[in-house]
């Protein structure tokens, strides 16, 4: 079971339409294609970082150790951003404005997409003062889609 936080900006059902939802594991697709998972997310500052530490591997490959200790510091590389990859985009969100407003525990994104929107749904429920403009994190861990 995989843990989704969600993200959301503003207030009221529009912004919680709009909600993001950030996977809290490794990810794969940032390790396997780094700089273009980078492009994509467009984290301008992580694919500098990125280009910046893949450049002094390959010069110090060349020059200083040997291209076994090369090919293990890129791969180092690759697995720091594998990482932090999430953590990036959630830095991300924070600075477009984004907040935290739950997390939700579910086998895969769709199933905690509904999740949440059944929780935000109830007028009484956990998620009811995103609605009215309360800030800050509003909820803790749940269940899936079948809870």
């Amino acid at each position: 079971m995989a843990l989704y936080s969600v993200h959301i900006q503003g207030d009221g059902p529009q912004s919680v339409a709009e909600a993001a939802f950030v996977r809290q594991a490794f990810s794969w697709k940032a390790f396997f294609f780094g700089p273009l998972w980078l492009l994509r997310h467009r984290l301008w500052a992580g694919l500098a970082l990125w280009a910046g530490g893949y450049s002094i591997v390959i010069a110090a490959s060349l020059a200083i150790v040997s291209a076994g200790a090369g090919l293990f510091m890129a791969l180092a590389l690759q697995m720091l951003l594998g990482l932090e990859a999430n953590r990036l985009r959630e830095a991300k969100l924070a600075t477009q404005g984004y907040r935290l407003v739950d997390i939700v525990a579910a086998p895969a994104r769709d199933e905690a997409e509904i999740a949440f929107y059944r929780q935000f749904e109830a007028a009484d429920g956990p998620l009811a003062d995103i609605v009215s403009g309360a800030r800050g994190f509003v909820s803790g861990a749940r269940g899936g889609a079948g809870s």
